[in-house]
């Protein structure tokens, strides 16, 4: 499937670009991540999903396949296993950086992502409007300069919440039905 995301930062376009280079920032950033390995632009890493009072925990490996500063243009391809059961997924994300007014910059990510036995089969459109708060969160925390948040401890507190995720866009379209 395949996801688009864009947002505006405040921060300026050099300072987001050498964020999205540093591998373990990319994990200590997104939902659930964390980066245990950095060898040059390959990284080993896991992340941590609730569903429900079920913890999953996938493995994987990835590597920064592009980098292309003076496009503004990164790719980062992944593959992961689930830890205690038969899923596996694949994401490769492109990252295009541009410039705007007043020290900020536009994000765009386009992602491809595969789940191959995944326990929850969402359509194309649910995983977007799902994953749209998740990104701004992650996208917000890229443009930060001056602090970055600490690796979690081993429980679930920095877990990626899919229950919480998709009960909070449910929520919504109720909001929505409700309004008509």
């Amino acid at each position: 499937m395949r996801l688009a995301h864009d947002q505006e930062l405040d921060a300026p376009v050099e300072a987001v670009w050498t964020h999205f280079m540093d591998l373990r920032r990319i994990g200590r950033c997104f939902p659930g991540a964390r980066v245990t390995e950095v060898d040059g632009d390959d990284f080993v890493g896991e992340i941590r999903a609730k569903l429900g009072p079920l913890s999953m925990y996938f493995d994987g490996t990835g590597s920064m396949t592009e980098r292309d500063e003076p496009s503004g243009r990164a790719r980062l391809a992944a593959t992961g296993h689930e830890r205690h059961g038969l899923g596996r997924a694949t994401i490769d994300i492109t990252l295009t950086l541009e410039a705007l007014d007043g020290d900020r910059t536009r994000a765009r990510l386009s992602t491809d992502l595969v789940f191959l036995g995944f326990p929850m089969d969402f359509g194309t459109g649910l995983v977007q409007r799902a994953s749209d708060p998740l990104i701004e969160r992650f996208l917000t925390c890229m443009a930060v300069t001056d602090r970055l948040p600490a690796d979690e401890a081993e429980d679930d507190v920095g877990a990626l919440d899919l229950v919480r995720s998709a009960g909070d866009l449910l929520g919504s379209f109720r909001r929505g039905r409700r309004r008509r």
